[in-house]
């Protein structure tokens, strides 16, 4: 399997889960940027010397109304 294919099979459930957020109104967010499913999905997948965590805000009844995906680096 090609490098491509790998990354596209890495990145494929990430993005789909994004893109069910968004239908469902929920805000996406990337190193305090407002961002799409697939630019956060590819940031992800290749970031270096470190990773992202998500932080979740929910409204007062508990729904998810934003995620962020903020970068941490390897110390």
């Amino acid at each position: 399997m090609s490098h491509d294919k790998k990354h596209n099979n890495s990145v494929k459930p990430l993005k789909s889960e994004l893109k069910l957020y968004r239908r469902q109104g929920v805000e996406l967010y990337l190193d305090g940027s407002p961002s799409k499913p697939k630019t956060i999905a590819r940031a992800c997948m290749i970031a270096e010397d470190g990773c992202y965590m998500r932080d979740y805000t929910e409204d007062e009844n508990g729904r998810i109304t934003r995620v962020d995906f903020d970068r941490i680096k390897n110390t």
